[in-house]
């Protein structure tokens, strides 16, 4: 039988092999994981522990692997959020939001002495498979509860961690984005907890045979020794970006490979269909939510919903900063900017949402000197002690980022970047960013905000890994 106790929070340790994401070093790396993978989820249920402390409605759920080791199971990031509110893990670390950092540098005695401890419902080791099923309920089965649902990458890791089915799309996927070389590592923190697996599944079954392997198991137990690797990983990486959906892979005409240089899929064998995955209840086909396991491919009859937006879309610019989550010191007030310019709606506030970009530019560029000032970074002041203009700036970032150009990867990756704010006429350049601010007659039109935007993000993304 359980047993159910209240425990000081200190005495709770955060599940490193949670499944939402991959399996993490210690608490703070799982901390940073789950802000990755869900910011405004996390920052909200923090703020609401501040307002209201820990409203003992539901017990969080223990795993005791030991006469010490207490772990939690369910309620992650409940203990994690209170972890920080108590100072058990380092703010400093975080990227934080100004409200959330300052309110929690006021709390009170009172409320640490109100939430110092959380109530629990602790199992011994031997009932692991009775958490489990406890834990998949709880977010494996779509509840309309305040907790937040697996997604298809949790469910997949669920499903092959706990249940050994096999899942390639996840094997390949995890393997991407520690090997891959397209990806920044903003992109694999956000991807290994939120990434549209079913989307890869579909693309792998047409994949497989064009990179001359017989399914998607054996494309993704030898990636990244494979034929077409760096067209593979655009393709993963179009996936990620939400550039390529199940409208363009399944359509016959164009096939979505030839945009990639891939070759022309080959006849298959008798009995054999073309590009079949082969894995018994691997990740199949779409589902509302973006993903699924245990399905076998498209569903006859259901069309399928594309996720893209057009890039002059001014929707296209929300859909990315969703999924931005700064990391390091300093960067407390590109969050806040973040949160604040993705609730503009820059088809009514173009010129808004622009003054926001440009502090986030600012603001950043200046964090990212501090991160790498000991280390030979470049720096956000000339000679004379005066700043340097934030054209200048970001081009000596931008030679610190790609290594002077060496980095190959990272030049392509920033070279649209750099040409966008170092261009007169570009409107989301420097120097028009410093006209909206001066000339009193200068303006913008949200559709080419929207398009340049996708332009110089990559820039903002890897000024705050």
């Amino acid at each position: 039988m359980p047993e159910m106790k209240s425990v000081p929070v200190k005495n709770l340790a955060l599940d490193l092999a949670n499944y939402r994401t991959v399996r993490q070093n210690d608490e703070i790396s799982a901390v940073e994981a789950m802000i990755s993978t869900s910011p405004d989820r996390f920052w909200a249920l923090m703020d609401s522990l501040l307002k209201d402390g820990y409203l003992p409605t539901e017990n969080i759920i223990v795993l005791r692997s030991d006469a010490s080791k207490l772990t939690v199971k369910e309620g992650n990031r409940r203990v994690a959020a209170l972890k920080l509110i108590h100072g058990l893990l380092p703010l400093e670390k975080l990227p934080v939001p100004d409200e959330i950092a300052q309110r929690v540098n006021q709390i009170s005695s009172v409320w640490l002495k109100a939430n110092k401890n959380a109530p629990c419902t602790i199992y011994d080791a031997a009932d692991a498979f009775i958490v489990d099923r406890i834990v998949t309920l709880a977010h494996g089965k779509g509840e309309k509860a305040s907790r937040d649902q697996w997604n298809a990458v949790a469910r997949a890791r669920h499903n092959r961690d706990a249940n050994a089915v096999s899942e390639p799309a996840l094997d390949l996927l995890e393997q991407y984005l520690v090997k891959g070389k397209n990806l920044t590592q903003a992109q694999a923190a956000r991807w290994a907890g939120n990434y549209p697996l079913s989307v890869l599944a579909e693309a792998m079954k047409r994949l497989a045979p064009r990179l001359g392997l017989k399914t998607s198991p054996v494309l993704a137990s030898q990636y990244p020794a494979v034929k077409h690797r760096e067209a593979l990983e655009m393709i993963l990486h179009d996936i990620g970006q939400d550039r390529l959906g199940f409208e363009e892979i399944r359509r016959k005409e164009p096939d979505f490979t030839s945009r990639y240089g891939l070759p022309v899929d080959s006849k298959p064998k008798p009995g054999e269909s073309p590009g079949n995955g082969g894995a018994a209840g691997g990740t199949g086909g779409p589902n509302p939510g973006g993903g699924t396991t245990g399905g076998g491919g498209s569903t006859p009859g259901v069309p399928s919903k594309p996720k893209a937006v057009s890039i002059n879309d001014p929707k296209a610019i929300r859909k990315i900063l969703k999924g931005f989550a700064p990391r390091g010191k300093n960067r407390e007030k590109v969050v806040t900017l973040k949160i604040e310019a993705e609730r503009l709606d820059v088809a009514k506030t173009p010129i808004a949402f622009c003054f926001l970009l440009r502090s986030m530019f600012e603001i950043s560029a200046k964090a990212y000197c501090k991160d790498h000032a000991t280390t030979g970074g470049p720096s956000a002041q000339k000679k004379d002690g005066k700043d340097k203009s934030l054209a200048d700036l970001l081009r000596d970032i931008t030679k610190h980022l790609t290594g002077n150009n060496s980095d190959i990867e990272m030049t392509k990756a920033l070279h649209g970047a750099m040409a966008e704010l170092g261009s007169k006429d570009s409107f989301l350049s420097v120097t028009s960013m410093n006209q909206l601010v001066h000339n009193p007659k200068f303006s913008v039109a949200p559709s080419h905000v929207a398009t340049l935007f996708g332009n110089i993000f990559p820039l903002l993304e890897a000024m705050n890994n």
